[in-house]
Protein backbone atom coordinates (compact mmCIF):
# COMPACT_ATOMS: atom_id res chain seq x y z
CA UNK A 1 0.00 0.00 0.00
CA UNK A 2 1.34 3.21 -0.93
CA UNK A 3 1.52 5.96 1.83
CA UNK A 4 1.13 9.86 1.25
CA UNK A 5 4.46 11.70 0.98
CA UNK A 6 4.76 14.07 4.20
CA UNK A 7 8.19 15.71 2.49
CA UNK A 8 9.00 15.87 -0.78
CA UNK A 9 11.99 17.70 -1.68
CA UNK A 10 13.23 18.13 -5.17
CA UNK A 11 16.17 19.30 -6.95
CA UNK A 12 16.75 21.51 -3.52
CA UNK A 13 19.94 23.56 -4.17
CA UNK A 14 21.57 25.94 -1.06
CA UNK A 15 24.73 27.93 -0.59
CA UNK A 16 25.83 30.61 1.99
CA UNK A 17 27.74 33.17 -0.21
CA UNK A 18 30.17 30.62 -2.08
CA UNK A 19 29.94 28.29 -0.40
CA UNK A 20 27.39 25.19 -1.22
CA UNK A 21 26.05 23.56 1.58
CA UNK A 22 23.58 21.52 -0.39
CA UNK A 23 23.79 20.49 -3.33
CA UNK A 24 20.67 19.25 -5.78
CA UNK A 25 18.80 17.10 -2.63
CA UNK A 26 15.88 14.51 -3.22
CA UNK A 27 14.43 13.63 -0.93
CA UNK A 28 10.70 12.06 0.43
CA UNK A 29 9.40 10.70 3.22
CA UNK A 30 6.23 8.97 3.72
CA UNK A 31 3.43 9.80 6.37
CA UNK A 32 4.51 8.27 9.54
CA UNK A 33 8.19 7.42 8.98
CA UNK A 34 10.81 8.01 11.65
CA UNK A 35 14.01 9.02 9.39
CA UNK A 36 17.30 10.00 10.59
CA UNK A 37 20.05 11.87 8.90
CA UNK A 38 23.37 11.03 9.56
CA UNK A 39 26.61 12.93 9.01
CA UNK A 40 29.53 15.07 10.66
CA UNK A 41 29.03 18.91 11.78
CA UNK A 42 29.10 21.09 8.74
CA UNK A 43 27.39 18.49 6.60
CA UNK A 44 24.15 20.74 6.11
CA UNK A 45 22.36 18.62 8.14
CA UNK A 46 20.74 21.03 10.22
CA UNK A 47 20.43 23.69 6.84
CA UNK A 48 18.48 20.28 5.49
CA UNK A 49 16.30 20.69 8.26
CA UNK A 50 15.44 24.24 8.48
CA UNK A 51 14.70 24.38 5.07
CA UNK A 52 12.21 21.55 5.52
CA UNK A 53 10.62 23.56 8.78
CA UNK A 54 10.35 26.94 6.98
CA UNK A 55 13.19 28.63 8.71
CA UNK A 56 15.27 28.91 5.73
CA UNK A 57 14.39 29.00 2.42
CA UNK A 58 15.95 26.84 -0.59
CA UNK A 59 18.22 28.50 -3.44
CA UNK A 60 17.12 26.60 -6.13
CA UNK A 61 14.36 23.47 -5.97
CA UNK A 62 10.69 22.45 -5.46
CA UNK A 63 10.30 21.58 -1.52
CA UNK A 64 6.26 20.24 -0.76
CA UNK A 65 5.33 19.51 2.85
CA UNK A 66 1.99 17.77 2.63
CA UNK A 67 0.15 20.01 0.81
CA UNK A 68 2.40 22.83 1.19
CA UNK A 69 4.96 24.45 -1.94
CA UNK A 70 7.07 26.20 0.98
CA UNK A 71 8.82 28.01 -2.30
CA UNK A 72 5.59 29.80 -2.64
CA UNK A 73 4.60 31.36 0.88
CA UNK A 74 5.29 34.12 1.97
CA UNK A 75 6.59 35.67 5.04
CA UNK A 76 3.20 35.26 7.12
CA UNK A 77 2.00 32.31 5.60
CA UNK A 78 5.52 30.45 6.51
CA UNK A 79 5.17 32.02 10.18
CA UNK A 80 1.74 30.41 10.11
CA UNK A 81 2.93 26.84 8.69
CA UNK A 82 5.89 26.22 11.99
CA UNK A 83 3.29 27.17 13.96
CA UNK A 84 1.03 24.97 12.69
CA UNK A 85 2.52 21.77 10.98
CA UNK A 86 6.08 21.48 12.40
CA UNK A 87 7.43 20.86 16.21
CA UNK A 88 10.69 21.52 16.32
CA UNK A 89 13.65 20.18 18.99
CA UNK A 90 16.53 21.76 19.12
CA UNK A 91 20.18 20.67 21.02
CA UNK A 92 19.97 23.10 23.52
CA UNK A 93 16.60 22.75 24.76
CA UNK A 94 15.74 25.86 24.46
CA UNK A 95 13.26 26.45 27.53
CA UNK A 96 12.01 29.34 28.97
CA UNK A 97 13.82 29.35 32.61
CA UNK A 98 11.19 31.37 34.27
CA UNK A 99 8.44 29.31 32.81
CA UNK A 100 7.30 25.55 34.28
CA UNK A 101 7.84 22.34 32.50
CA UNK A 102 3.79 23.02 31.93
CA UNK A 103 4.40 26.36 30.65
CA UNK A 104 7.06 25.43 28.60
CA UNK A 105 5.22 22.65 27.11
CA UNK A 106 2.34 24.70 26.51
CA UNK A 107 4.03 27.45 24.57
CA UNK A 108 3.16 26.36 20.75
CA UNK A 109 -0.73 25.72 22.44
CA UNK A 110 -0.90 29.25 23.75
CA UNK A 111 0.36 30.55 20.16
CA UNK A 112 -2.31 28.97 18.38
CA UNK A 113 -4.72 30.35 20.90
CA UNK A 114 -5.37 26.94 22.46
CA UNK A 115 -5.79 25.37 26.00
CA UNK A 116 -2.86 24.07 27.80
CA UNK A 117 -4.90 20.77 28.66
CA UNK A 118 -3.44 18.60 25.63
CA UNK A 119 0.26 19.64 27.06
CA UNK A 120 -0.54 18.19 30.79
CA UNK A 121 -1.98 14.83 28.23
CA UNK A 122 1.48 14.47 26.60
CA UNK A 123 3.84 15.16 29.99
CA UNK A 124 1.81 12.44 31.86
CA UNK A 125 2.25 9.97 28.60
CA UNK A 126 6.27 11.24 28.65
CA UNK A 127 6.67 10.40 32.47
CA UNK A 128 6.85 14.44 33.83
CA UNK A 129 3.67 14.60 35.08
CA UNK A 130 4.60 14.94 38.48
CA UNK A 131 6.99 17.66 37.75
CA UNK A 132 4.76 19.78 35.80
CA UNK A 133 5.02 22.68 38.29
CA UNK A 134 9.20 22.68 38.16
CA UNK A 135 11.54 25.09 36.68
CA UNK A 136 14.33 24.08 34.02
CA UNK A 137 16.96 24.09 36.32
CA UNK A 138 15.28 21.59 38.16
CA UNK A 139 15.01 19.08 35.93
CA UNK A 140 18.33 16.68 34.40
CA UNK A 141 19.32 17.61 30.89
CA UNK A 142 17.61 14.18 30.03
CA UNK A 143 14.03 15.65 31.70
CA UNK A 144 14.61 18.67 29.57
CA UNK A 145 14.73 17.38 26.38
CA UNK A 146 12.23 15.34 27.29
CA UNK A 147 10.18 18.83 27.79
CA UNK A 148 11.15 20.23 25.14
CA UNK A 149 9.76 17.15 22.93
CA UNK A 150 6.79 17.15 24.62
CA UNK A 151 6.66 21.32 23.21
CA UNK A 152 7.13 19.99 19.95
CA UNK A 153 4.44 17.14 20.27
CA UNK A 154 1.81 19.06 22.20
CA UNK A 155 -0.23 21.36 19.11
CA UNK A 156 -0.19 17.79 17.48
CA UNK A 157 2.22 18.89 14.60
CA UNK A 158 2.26 16.77 11.46
CA UNK A 159 6.13 16.72 11.09
CA UNK A 160 8.52 17.04 14.13
CA UNK A 161 12.12 17.88 13.17
CA UNK A 162 14.72 16.91 15.60
CA UNK A 163 18.31 18.70 15.29
CA UNK A 164 21.02 16.48 17.33
CA UNK A 165 18.40 15.96 20.51
CA UNK A 166 20.98 13.56 22.05
CA UNK A 167 23.66 15.48 21.41
CA UNK A 168 24.37 17.09 25.16
CA UNK A 169 23.57 14.19 27.03
CA UNK A 170 24.56 11.26 28.74
CA UNK A 171 24.57 7.56 27.52
CA UNK A 172 21.43 6.84 30.08
CA UNK A 173 19.80 10.02 29.00
CA UNK A 174 20.41 9.70 25.41
CA UNK A 175 18.65 6.25 25.13
CA UNK A 176 15.82 7.45 27.24
CA UNK A 177 15.45 10.69 24.72
CA UNK A 178 15.60 7.82 21.36
CA UNK A 179 13.11 5.01 23.24
CA UNK A 180 10.84 8.28 23.30
CA UNK A 181 11.45 9.22 19.82
CA UNK A 182 10.30 5.66 19.12
CA UNK A 183 7.13 5.54 21.35
CA UNK A 184 5.97 8.83 19.58
CA UNK A 185 7.00 8.27 15.83
CA UNK A 186 2.96 6.34 15.88
CA UNK A 187 2.21 9.94 16.08
CA UNK A 188 3.70 12.15 14.02
CA UNK A 189 6.43 12.16 11.11
CA UNK A 190 10.13 12.56 12.72
CA UNK A 191 13.10 13.88 11.19
CA UNK A 192 16.03 13.13 13.38
CA UNK A 193 19.01 15.19 12.48
CA UNK A 194 22.20 13.32 14.21
CA UNK A 195 25.70 12.22 13.71
CA UNK A 196 25.02 9.31 16.55
CA UNK A 197 25.02 6.12 15.07
CA UNK A 198 22.60 4.74 17.83
CA UNK A 199 19.33 6.49 15.88
CA UNK A 200 19.60 3.83 13.25
CA UNK A 201 17.95 1.35 15.47
CA UNK A 202 14.64 2.64 15.85
CA UNK A 203 14.82 4.49 11.96
CA UNK A 204 12.54 3.74 9.40
CA UNK A 205 14.98 4.54 7.01
CA UNK A 206 18.05 6.53 7.47
CA UNK A 207 20.08 8.99 5.11
CA UNK A 208 24.04 10.18 5.38
CA UNK A 209 24.44 13.87 3.88
CA UNK A 210 28.08 14.58 3.42
CA UNK A 211 29.72 17.41 1.20
CA UNK A 212 26.24 18.55 -0.05
CA UNK A 213 25.20 15.30 -0.90
CA UNK A 214 22.26 12.64 0.23
CA UNK A 215 22.65 8.79 -0.09
CA UNK A 216 20.34 6.46 1.56
CA UNK A 217 21.87 4.35 3.74
CA UNK A 218 18.64 2.06 5.26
Amino acid sequence: MNMAKIVDLVNVKKSYGDTPVLTSINFSIEKGQLVVLLGPSGSGKTTLLNIIAGIDNADNGEVRISNNELTQMNDLELTEYRRDTVGYVFQFYNLLPNLTVLENAALGLELKGEKIDHAKVILEKIGLGDKSERFPAQLSGGEQQRVAIARAMAKNPMLIVADEPTGNLDKNNSESVRKLFKNISKEATIIIATHDNDYLEIADKAYELDEGKLEEIK
